[in-house]
């Protein structure tokens, strides 16, 4: 019995680019933060709001990369 369904290569390829935006969003966001730390000595985002817009920007790029394959088909 399975769980869930197998998922297809566009939706692997949708995670992918999901993951590489997330990953950059994260990078961006840490640069400020260091850029900030730097000059005020204070960080404009704590690293809890960090973490969590890296992962709300990875799994809701994803949804809808996914939600555009639906609506294609």
């Amino acid at each position: 019995m399975k769980l869930f369904k197998d998922a297809s290569k566009r939706e692997h390829q949708n995670w992918n680019k999901a993951v590489s935006a997330g990953f950059y969003i994260l990078l961006s966001l840490l640069f400020v933060n260091i850029i900030m730390h730097s000059y005020n000595g204070a960080e404009l985002m704590s690293s809890l709001s960090v973490f969590w817009t890296g992962i709300i920007v990875t799994f809701g790029y994803q949804f809808i990369l996914n939600r555009k394959i639906e609506k294609n088909e």
